[in-house]
């Protein structure tokens, strides 16, 4: 749940996220550190475990004095100025993480990878901008592919609420079947996009079906005048963050235990691209 705070000067919005146990500071105004008292209080009053802060880079210095530590970098974030993505943990349990060095073998093997030919036999598969009436087969792909989601994807009104707000989705389809999707999480007034929501059903994958999706929508976000988009993938998926680094985006840094997505608790790999 998004709220706007005014503090010694300073605006913030935060996202209150109990369902990850989070709390998120999207966007500032200010000098953030008079804010942080309040930002503390708050997150420990709704019992996060973790605030991040997505920092303006002249303000990095001053949240590390402040005992915030930077787990990665979003370029393009504020209008086209990088984002430092910086974290402060509230429990010892959420700062910990036994897969860090797998997680790093496995972006060094990527680095190695050639990228991937394209499959092209997808002749009878129809690629779409989401409608209204997707929203029930949508939701049914998310509960499929997904055992649990940081965001109520499961649920058809929030689709729907989200398609009408700031967010697109893309469909593919094998004649009435949804097979595939993605999204696009626009926020004009900071310039740029999360490709996110991408989902694939275990039988079609193989088919580069998410890269399609995904460069549909930045065609998109290009005509709406947004040319920076970003990702976070599972730092335990080598298929999906394969899919970003394969479409031209570069990896920025990992966030540990960043959110409840598939098998619990899991850390979130950042990618980004100036379009």
């Amino acid at each position: 749940m998004l709220k706007s705070i005014k503090s010694n000067g300073v605006t913030a919005v935060l996202d209150h996220d109990s369902f990850n146990k989070r709390m998120r500071v999207v966007r500032y105004d200010g000098a953030i550190e008079k804010a942080l008292p309040d930002i503390v209080a708050a997150a420990k009053e709704e019992d996060a475990e973790k605030i991040i802060i997505y920092t303006k880079q002249h303000d990095v210095a001053v949240l590390a004095k402040q005992l915030f530590a930077p787990e990665g970098y979003l370029k393009g974030y504020y209008l086209g100025h990088p984002a430092c993505v910086m974290v402060r943990y509230l429990t010892e349990k959420r700062s910990q993480t036994d897969s860090y060095i797998k997680e790093q073998e496995m972006i060094e093997a990527l680095y190695r990878t050639a990228p991937h030919p394209r499959t092209e036999n997808r002749a009878s598969f129809t690629m779409r901008k989401a409608e209204t009436n997707d929203i029930y087969q949508l939701s049914m792909l998310y509960k499929k592919v997904f055992r649990t989601y940081p965001t109520p994807v499961f649920d058809p009104a929030y689709i729907e609420k989200t398609m009408n707000e700031n967010t697109m989705y893309y469909v593919m389809f094998d004649h009435d079947r949804l097979i595939s999707a993605a999204s696009a999480d626009m926020n004009p007034e900071l310039g740029h996009a999360e490709m996110t929501d991408c989902a694939v059903l275990p039988e079609y994958r193989g088919h580069s079906l998410t890269s399609l999706l995904i460069e549909e929508l930045e065609k998109e976000m290009a005509e709406k005048e947004i040319f920076h988009v970003f990702s976070l993938a599972r730092a335990a998926s080598f298929g999906m963050n394969a899919v970003l680094y394969h479409s031209g985006y570069q990896y920025g840094g990992r966030l540990i235990n960043n959110c409840y997505i598939a098998e619990g608790l899991e850390n979130m790999n950042i990618w980004s691209k100036h379009l």
